[in-house]
């Protein structure tokens, strides 16, 4: 299993663990929220970029893989679309830097930021998209 897939498969499981986020925790997932679910959170790679080569051999050997971690919730009706996110979005992020190696699959995670997407299907749904780097490191000639 590559990196970048052993890093998506952690942060799901992280997410997914017991209690769950959300009862909707998915990767690369294109329609994220049904109409019958209130919340959901889908995580996708981004990219990896080589930080650091091994002087030997020149392989790359530190990586940081950015992730998007979308946390969709539907506005019900009354509640601004920014707070009807705010709750997952905050559980999302507790539960990942409580856990910040994710028992092996990064050596640290690093917040990059937040991006919001208002009525993403037009069925007064939000997306706030927690941007994560994960450092990590490879030997030799896996990845």
């Amino acid at each position: 299993m590559s990196m970048v897939n052993s890093l998506v498969t952690a942060v799901v499981d992280a997410l997914k663990a017991a209690p769950a986020v959300s009862p909707r925790v998915e990767r690369v997932r294109l329609r994220a929220l049904p109409a019958s679910a209130g919340t959901a959170v889908v995580v996708r790679p981004i990219a990896s970029d080589v930080l650091d080569t091994e002087l030997p051999t020149g392989h790359p050997y530190a990586w940081t893989t950015q992730l998007a971690v979308e946390c969709f919730a539907r506005a019900p009706q009354g509640t601004a679309p920014d707070a009807a996110v705010d709750a997952l979005l905050e559980s999302v992020y507790a539960r990942l830097m409580a856990g910040a190696t994710l028992g092996g699959a990064a050596t640290v995670l690093q917040p990059q930021g937040i991006s919001y997407d208002f009525d993403v299907d037009g069925e007064n749904v939000v997306c706030a998209t927690l941007q994560i780097n994960a450092r990590q490191m490879t030997v030799g000639s896996s990845l």
